[in-house]
């Protein structure tokens, strides 16, 4: 009975395949299905057998990448010295310098200077500064403090003629702040003081002149009156010789 109804329905289904028409156009496509879950992940293969290189001369590869600055390293020990050089060329002579400053001994030295007062009254205890200077030989005279310095060793003559108006005048020759001599004049209209002296200088010195106080002040200076300092380098003492053996051989002692 199945074999039958099996044989009908084939026997309709080739009647019906008989009456189909030509085959009709493609269908658009349809929808896309949703994803897949993942599958399993397959196991690892088992490890290939190592190969072989044959290579030679094959072309270098290109530079790779600077890598980061390393740290600094340590110290290493000092190398040994090296030989010395050999002794290069000669060089060119150069510029001659300044002339310099006299030795203490130089004879060919020479020094003098005259300098008078330009105000009266001038401050006490402190060089009284002879402003106005009539000859000063190589600037060893300081007129903006009365001081002269000695340029050498050697044998000096200083002196001070000084007028006095209307009071008493005591006055002195310092050398190195201390007086080598003195003058007091009493009170008067007008009066005059005067000192000469040989000192015996070293280069450096100082030597200047000074009022002793403000009640004895009457030093003096007008336009037809002069209060005046000078000195002048009188004999050099050289180095191999003593200040005595120096004035034994000026005067033939």
């Amino acid at each position: 009975k199945k074999t039958l109804w099996k044989s009908m329905a084939a026997r309709i289904c080739l009647e019906q395949l008989e009456d189909l028409g030509p085959k009709g156009m493609k269908g658009d496509p349809g929808v896309v299905g949703e994803r897949g879950l993942p599958g399993v992940p397959g196991g690892k293969g088992d490890q290939g057998p190592q190969g072989l290189c044959n290579c030679k001369d094959g072309a270098q590869g290109a530079q790779g990448q600077t890598g980061e600055k390393g740290e600094k390293g340590n110290l290493g020990p000092t190398g040994e010295q090296g030989t010395t050089g050999a002794t290069g060329p000669k060089g060119d002579q150069g510029d001659m310098g300044m002339t310099g400053i006299p030795g203490p001994c130089s004879p060919t030295v020479q020094s003098t200077f005259s300098a008078a007062l330009l105000t009266s009254l001038p401050q006490p205890s402190r060089p009284v500064p002879f402003k106005r200077v009539i000859y000063n030989l190589n600037q060893n005279y300081n007129p903006d403090n009365g001081v002269y310095t000695a340029p050498v060793n050697g044998t000096y003559v200083f002196s001070y003629h000084l007028q006095v108006s209307n009071r008493a005048l005591k006055v002195g020759l310092f050398h190195n702040f201390e007086a080598m001599v003195r003058t007091t004049t009493p009170t008067a209209e007008m009066n005059t003081a005067s000192q000469q002296v040989v000192l015996s200088l070293s280069q450096g010195d100082w030597v200047w002149v000074q009022v002793k106080d403000v009640n004895t002040n009457g030093m003096y200076a007008g336009s037809e009156a002069s209060s005046t300092f000078s000195g002048f380098l009188f004999f050099v003492f050289y180095c191999e010789t003593t200040a005595r053996d120096s004035v034994a051989t000026l005067w033939n002692i």
